[in-house]
């Protein structure tokens, strides 16, 4: 194995480390909730067993809270399970659009933490072949670098569209500009995932080719 080849390797260990701690991090908050709100239903009922009435809304309230965070669980998990899985094959047939929707939701705590506000646009299935973990990787980094560039409380915008037989995945709302180390990244990452990054300041646009 080249020089070349283990950083790559351990970039790529890097993200899969970096994705893992924030699900498990989004999954201790789920179960923080839940605990939380268990601890109160069983407060409720040592009161109740002691002759208190008990508000049959406010439990019904408890129940749906518990229940809408075992459904963002679920939600996480299931993310979890798509990506870790994404390094099974080294080139298949993806959606492009899927990709993008998952890459954005295993990286909302970073958007949060970065006062970024991401939305994906509707789009079509768009479908090609890649090498999936190597694209998401990319699809990763460039929101980054696009959050960075829109900077606190602004917004960006994803788009996935096919262009004659291209791919496109296409960012918009770059307000600073795009450094030199980041844009080499990039490239490097680019190239890993057989696909092109282009950065456009005068129409606040970093666009992915594949």
């Amino acid at each position: 194995m080249g020089s070349s080849d283990t950083v790559q390797g351990r970039d790529g260990l890097c993200f899969f480390g970096k994705v893992s701690a924030t699900i498990s991090h989004d999954v201790k908050n789920v179960l923080a909730i839940i605990n939380e709100e268990a601890g109160l239903l069983q407060d409720l009922s040592l009161m109740a067993g002691q002759g208190m009435e008990l508000d049959p809304e406010r439990l019904v309230k408890l129940a749906v809270k518990i229940q809408n965070q075992v459904k963002r669980g679920d939600t996480i998990i299931k993310n979890m399970n798509k990506f870790a899985h994404s390094v099974d094959i080294a080139k298949c047939e993806v959606d492009f659009y899927d990709m993008t929707s998952l890459v954005i939701a295993l990286f909302t705590r970073v958007a949060s933490a970065k006062c970024v506000t991401v939305i994906l646009k509707e789009g079509e299935i768009v479908t090609g072949k890649c090498d999936p973990f190597s694209a998401e990787m990319l699809i990763a980094r460039c929101l980054e670098v696009s959050m960075d560039s829109a900077g606190k409380n602004h917004e960006i915008s994803v788009e996935v569209f096919s262009k004659n037989s291209e791919r496109v995945i296409s960012v918009h709302g770059l307000r600073l500009e795009v450094s030199e180390n980041d844009l080499q990244a990039l490239e490097a990452l680019s190239k890993n995932a057989g696909a092109t990054v282009s950065v456009v300041p005068h129409d606040s646009l970093l666009e992915i080719i594949f």
